[in-house]
């Protein structure tokens, strides 16, 4: 994996007709890189523009048909749109890849092309040049998932049509958060049942319903029993654009946390992160599920654990994101009593929880009733903790479990009353620009029969709206 991407660079767009945007002309020059699709030199005309490098989309799209990441392209004159959609064939109007006899240096002028992808509306930076749409080539390979790099010293564009963008290049935290959005909690490696029943199919639901991301919680030995089933987990989420967090037990250390069963985590991640260090940088390491029991007590051993964690990590995962929790539950108001591991490398975000087991009607902790104003003020007291937190390290947050009813104790809130609950937690994480998974799949989704649960869609939808 690459551990810089020395020039930002890339492109694309359009042999269509386009109105001019009102906008300060810039100048255009010709690029002298080479290209290469998955190492075959291509001929294609970029300019350098600001100092990246820009193509036009239908080259691109000309030049990826047929492999696994191809994409359509269609022009709406009348209502000067780009429609782009995955997966689809290219159909080609004879101009691609035409080398350009233009002069050495022309101008760019911003245009205002609107640009959907599968009918969403996205928003990029593109010039007209010579009467074509350029657009950056990293824009589209982060958008629509295929490889881009650069090769300094060869002075090179490198396009891979088997791999995806992040499979080369870092994410950083504050984009990884943006990235999050609204998760769950999953039970695909913690339970018999869990590893029993988990499909590829399952995946593709929680995609198709919203889900960005999953929290896949382990409670074993980091070994091929283990891997049998994580890695398809890993490789179908990835495949299917959903991000994959991993997330650990390690019960022994909370309840006694010695040099022994210290180091007995730091070994575990140390072969889990061997094992992924080639993966997607999607995929990121929750390093302990709510510090509890004999840990609450013993703050200091939980940053000598991370500590040592992160710096075994960064042997083999330089750049991935790492998430940290703190004491008490993992608890927002503890945040401020983390250390910074040496080793984050910039790469570290912080994960807090709240109402991980549901609302409670009796413990005023977590009381929830009807929603009056103290009870939400439990709710935005334990996220402003986190804002704060967050505007004081630079490091973003993520809420790793929240739960819209106490299933697991008495489970005594009608299907209305965690509506209303779901709602008020779903909006103010969403006002705060948090992002969250639910706990869990399993009150949600049949994962045997692949069925959503029905009494449970308005709480679902309700959070996945």
């Amino acid at each position: 994996m690459k551990q810089k991407i020395a020039l930002i660079i890339i492109i694309t767009l359009l042999s269509f007709p386009t109105v001019f945007a009102s906008g300060t002309e810039l100048s255009a020059v010709k690029t002298t890189s080479s290209i290469l699709l998955d190492n075959e030199e291509k001929n294609i005309t970029a300019y350098l523009v600001n100092n990246n490098n820009y193509f036009k989309l239908r080259d691109v799209a000309y030049i990826l048909n047929g492999t696994d990441k191809q994409f359509s392209v269609n022009w709406n004159e009348k209502n000067n749109v780009i429609s782009i959609e995955t997966n689809q064939p290219y159909v080609a109007v004879s101009s691609e890849t035409e080398v350009s006899d233009s002069l050495p240096q022309c101008s760019a002028t911003p245009t205002p092309s609107n640009i959907y992808i599968n009918g969403k509306k996205i928003e990029f930076t593109s010039y007209l040049i010579n009467d074509n749409n350029y657009f950056k080539l990293r824009d589209l390979g982060e958008i629509l998932d295929f490889g881009v790099d650069w090769h300094e010293t060869q002075n090179t564009v490198l396009i891979s049509s088997t791999s995806g963008y992040y499979d080369v290049n870092p994410i950083s935290p504050w984009d990884y958060q943006a990235k999050l959005g609204k998760g769950i909690d999953v039970d695909w490696s913690k339970t018999e049942k869990g590893k029993e029943y988990y499909n590829t199919k399952a995946v593709q639901d929680f995609k198709n319903s919203g889900v960005a991301h999953v929290r896949i919680r382990i409670k074993d030995k980091a070994d091929n029993n283990l891997f049998l089933t994580l890695d398809k987990q890993i490789d179908d989420c990835i495949k299917t654009g959903i991000i994959p967090i991993i997330a650990y037990q390690a019960d022994e250390f909370k309840n006694n946390p010695d040099e022994k069963n210290i180091q007995e985590v730091v070994d575990w991640w140390s072969i889990v992160a061997a094992r992924y260090k080639d993966k997607s940088y999607l995929l990121s390491f929750d390093l302990l599920i709510e510090a509890t029991d004999a840990l609450n007590k013993q703050p200091e051993k939980l940053n000598e654990l991370y500590e040592r964690i992160v710096t075994e990590i960064r042997k083999t995962n330089p750049q991935r994101i790492i998430l940290i929790s703190p004491r008490l539950r993992s608890d927002s108001q503890y945040l401020s009593e983390l250390k910074i591991p040496s080793q984050a490398n910039g790469y570290l975000m912080a994960e807090w929880h709240f109402y991980a087991a549901g609302p409670s009607k009796d413990n005023y902790r977590k009381l929830w009733t009807v929603g009056t104003e103290s009870e939400k003020k439990l709710i935005t007291d334990k996220i402003n903790y986190a804002l704060d937190w967050q505007k004081k390290t630079g490091i973003p947050t993520w809420v790793g479990a929240w739960m819209p009813g106490n299933y697991n104790d008495g489970d005594d809130y009608s299907i209305d009353e965690q509506v209303v609950f779901a709602d008020f937690i779903t909006s103010s994480l969403a006002n705060a620009k948090i992002p969250f998974a639910v706990n869990s799949d399993t009150k949600f989704y049949d994962s045997k029969n692949n069925n959503w649960i029905d009494s449970m869609l308005p709480v679902f939808n309700t959070i996945f709206k």
